[in-house]
């Protein structure tokens, strides 16, 4: 890409041999979308239509609900067949909504495959579909324009973009069609450039093709996205496999029964039918959703719930985990000192008023004081609150010194300039790396003098600058250089500069961020931290923070250039903190740790994290990260992610616990139901006469029930003492009902429905007094079982003697003992 910013827009005409007057000719369209593909990105998730639907919605369970609803049909019990038709097909519906919400966030990306674009070719303008664009074509935007490929400006008259699906950022863009000198450090500081996906909201303009479809910047995004929704989604295979399992080993004992007792297969199949499995999963999940929202995490990936657990490596960003998302402003050194930030007179000190004017000038931040919140570079904010708190203010410097061009920061020379308006004539003024800035100066301001620098003064400014790294701050050097003339972007206006000072600025650390370093570790998971700070602050930072005790556990990116693969894979063993790496130096980290085997996850929050989040076994986007980030991410934590974290990693192990207690008291409770019903019908009862309690049981009770199961857990038992349980229920409920003839069904309600719920209410992980979904599923459940009682028995006029009242509680009692004397067994083992 830098070859198209770098370069004018006329060189790139001429590159691409294309015609600002002409365009390219209709003949030669045919070529270039051969040498460089179409313009229409492949969507992530595919739109393969109704066969990418029912791909995604085909499972066994599905199957044999549907296997059931036909047997029932065909055995004409219509009334039950109804009722399991409903169920499977909302069970259908609900698997095929999760699916078609998962393509549905990608739809706005249709409008920019099918939009229509003016376009130049043999001369004439003309109106063609954007997924016939070719690389050189040259391309009209106004007011309105949605860009429907990547392009170079070419024309600019007031453009301002919109690039927020993109880079992710809220406010408008400037265009120009100049080339941009040097390195840029993002792609939101490519000007020159409009990009696939983004909205011109002010002026009108002329681009030149240089990117289409997938080879766009938007394009090579959602490959990432793709990538990333294809390989992280296994929650979904896991529960149907464990669901399918279920299914097919019930499916198998009722069919055993059946060659035992053919009266009973159509109810058999019938309980099995009626559970709504998507629901239970649905609503449980919605649950578990809003309770992480309440703590400020987005589960975008609900299989986070199942990846997360296995972690290894844990690749850590130091801001919004060892350190507060903020920049504070510590000390000041200039005329060779250090001033105390409290006690320096800006009125009267000359070095100090030019150091914060170029503080303010060379910024591209904004910041309300009000609210003491900002958008932009944390250090850049810091410096505008600093000041502003010193009634210095930004917007008054700005509108007296106009901005000419910028010259952004980047990787190697890691200084950012601005050329500004002046009183006498032109300033550039410039901060970065205090080594940096210092290598371009010749001169250096002495009590608002310019005087030749001298070797110790470069020692002395040296040594200052070494003296904060040591205590962790992240330290920028301040110098301008002024022209009695207006200097072209194409000059060398970073040299001869005159050195003002130094700024130290403290990134607050986390209060108590070292125990959850040591929790993180406890956990079996090995912290790793990227940093921008130079080695010297980062190996302070780990030692305060307790995340390393030895500094050669540091290393900077600058020595990871130098090493060879072999090399690079014997550092990467032992180091735990990274300083200053770009975003591509830790891709590669963390595709290093992948290749191995490794389970790592990944924080990030800007677009160059995108490579890193989509290959991790979880990828946590932060902060204010734009929402591509956030889709190609598996959960977004908005601030102090390390804690957050570490209560996901604990909500994770207990998924996969309640998953199991879930699956068990399921088992459990169908496999007593069969057994139960067989007994029944042994004592000349026609089961299946009444479904109203089997209906209630399976479909309203037990499924509430389940949710809670999920969301809290059970108290396990071994095997052996779950057969006890099960026999037990049977048996009593057997028991019940020979006792009382002729009233089985209400009788089924009350005993083995009342059953199921003592064995919830012994065992459920959760205070029952406590107000919380899991008292408030118990209490529902247990009023909608009296009720159902109440109504079944008033409907089918059902009365009862005191004799077989009394039987009925002395049954329900011994349940509840047995559900006891098991807990006090299952504890003691």
């Amino acid at each position: 890409m830098n070859f198209y910013y770098n370069n004018t827009w006329k060189f790139i005409i001429e590159k691409l041999s294309s015609d600002v007057h002409k365009g390219l000719s209709e003949e030669l369209v045919p070529k270039r979308r051969e040498a460089y593909g179409d313009n229409k990105i492949k969507l992530p998730l595919g739109s393969g239509g109704i066969f990418s639907y029912i791909k995604e919605l085909i499972s066994i369970y599905l199957f044999i609900c549907l296997f059931i609803d036909i047997f029932l049909l065909v055995n004409k019990s219509y009334v039950l067949a109804l009722f399991v038709t409903i169920i499977l097909f909302s069970n259908i519906f609900l698997r095929w909504l999760n699916i078609y919400q998962k393509k549905k966030q990608v739809e706005f990306l249709q409008n920019i495959n099918y939009t229509t674009v003016s376009v130049l070719r043999d001369g004439v303008e003309k109106i063609v579909k954007a997924e016939d664009l070719v690389v050189g074509d040259i391309v009209y935007v106004r007011k309105g324009s949605l860009i429907a490929a990547d392009m170079r400006v070419i024309r600019a008259h007031d453009i301002k973009v919109d690039e927020k699906n993109v880079t992710g950022e809220h406010f408008l863009k400037d265009k120009y069609e100049s080339k941009i000198g040097g390195e840029v450090s993002s792609i939101s500081e490519m000007k020159n450039i409009l990009f696939k996906g983004t909205v011109i909201k002010e002026g009108e303009g002329a681009g030149i093709v240089i990117s289409t479809g997938n080879n766009t910047q938007l394009g090579k995004l959602l490959t990432v996205m793709n990538y990333a929704n294809n390989n992280k989604n296994t929650l979904r295979s896991m529960l149907d496999k464990n669901i399918n399992k279920l299914y097919l080993f019930i499916s198998f004992v009722s069919l055993i029964i059946y060659l035992l007792n053919k009266e009973i297969l159509s109810v058999s199949l019938f309980l099995l039918g009626i559970i709504p499995v998507e629901l239970i999963l649905n609503t449980y999940i919605y649950i578990l959703k809003k309770d992480f929202n309440k703590d400020g995490i987005d589960l975008i990936n609900t299989s986070t719930l199942e990846l997360v657990k296995d972690l290894e490596i844990l690749f850590l960003d130091k801001v919004g985990s060892i350190t507060l998302n903020k920049m504070v402003v510590k000390g000041i050194v200039s005329n060779n000192k250090l001033y105390d930030i409290d006690k320096i007179d800006y009125k009267k000190d000359i070095n100090i008023n030019r150091l914060i004017d170029i503080l303010l000038l060379c910024n591209n931040s904004t910041y309300n004081i009000e609210t003491d919140t900002g958008s932009g570079d944390l250090s850049e904010i810091a410096y505008i609150r600093f000041a502003s708190n010193n009634r210095i203010y930004k917007s008054l410097l700005d509108s007296k010194h106009k901005r000419i061009f910028e010259v952004p920061m980047d990787s190697d020379k890691r200084m950012l300039t601005t050329l500004n308006k002046s009183k006498k004539g032109y300033r550039a003024n410039i901060k970065g790396d205090v080594d940096k800035v210092l290598e371009r100066c010749t001169h250096i301001m002495i009590d608002g003098l310019e005087k030749e620098i001298t070797n110790e003064d470069i020692k002395m400014i040296k040594a200052l600058d070494f003296n904060y790294s040591v205590e962790g701050f992240k330290t920028q050097g301040v110098a301008y250089r002024s022209f009695n003339y207006q200097p072209s972007l194409s000059e060398n206006v970073e040299s001869n500069l005159v050195f003002v000072g130094i700024v130290a600025l403290e990134n607050p650390i986390i209060d108590d961020v070292d125990k959850q370093i040591l929790n993180i570790k406890q956990r079996g998971i090995i912290p790793i931290l990227f940093t921008d700070d130079n080695k010297i602050a980062a190996t302070a930072i780990g030692q305060k923070t307790r995340l390393i005790s030895d500094p050669s556990l540091v290393i900077s990116g600058v020595e990871l250039d130098s090493l060879s693969k072999e090399e690079l894979i014997g550092v990467l063993s032992k180091a735990k903190i990274f300083s200053r790496v770009n975003p591509e130096i830790k891709s590669k980290i963390v595709g290093l740790f992948n290749q191995d085997g490794y389970k790592v996850g990944v924080a990030g929050e800007t677009l160059g994290d995108l490579s890193s989040l989509g290959i991790a076994k979880v990828g946590i986007s932060k902060g204010k990260a734009p929402e591509i980030v956030k889709k190609v991410s598996d959960l977004f934590i908005k601030d102090n992610y390390l804690n957050k974290f570490l209560n996901l990693f604990d909500v994770s192990q207990s998924f996969m616990k309640n998953l199991y207690s879930c699956e068990k008291i399921t088992l459990m409770f169908l496999l007593s139901q069969l057994i139960s019903l067989n007994l029944i019908s042994l004592i000349d009862y026609k089961v299946g006469g009444d479904f109203i309690p089997v209906l209630i049981t399976n479909l309203v009770i037990f499924s509430i029930l389940t949710v809670g199961v999920l969301k809290y857990g059970l108290k396990s038992e071994g095997i052996g003492l779950s057969i006890v349980k099960i026999l037990a229920c049977s048996v009593l409920t057997f028991l019940a009902s020979y006792i009382i003839k002729g009233q089985c069904e209400i009788v089924f309600l009350i005993v083995f429905t009342g059953s199921l719920l003592i064995n919830i209410i012994i065992n459920l992980k959760t205070r029952l007094f406590d107000i919380n979904i899991g008292s408030i599923l118990l209490y529902s459940t247990i009023f909608i079982w009296i009720l159902s009682i109440g109504i079944f028995g008033i409907f089918n006029d059902v009365s009862f003697t005191l004799y077989e009242l009394t039987s009925l509680v002395i049954i329900l009692v011994i349940y509840l003992i047995i559900e006891l004397i098991v807990k006090k067994v299952a504890s003691i083992n």
